[in-house]
């Protein structure tokens, strides 16, 4: 139950992620920083292990997605004015 509605919430941000403004994007990745914080506390605090872990599986697939987007910038170009 929890895997599926991990899913389908991923897959409901994915396609509005598509067409999002950069500021909207910016806006649900800091809401889902924020609510996996959120989940890992809470489930640290009331002893539910599965709230815990999704918490953290919530923030490494953020980090994960930065780091792509990241990675994906500096191959096209568009960050590191090192050079210049």
């Amino acid at each position: 139950m929890h895997t599926g509605a991990l899913m389908a919430a991923r897959q409901a941000l994915g396609q509005y992620l598509v067409y999002a403004k950069p500021w909207q994007r910016m806006l649900i990745a800091a809401s889902l920083i924020a609510g996996g914080t959120v989940l890992v506390t809470a489930g640290i605090l009331t002893g539910h292990v599965v709230m815990a872990v999704i918490g953290g599986l919530v923030l490494l697939a953020v980090a994960n997605a930065c780091v792509r987007a990241r990675h994906a910038r500096r191959v096209r170009g568009q960050v590191g004015t090192e050079g210049d």
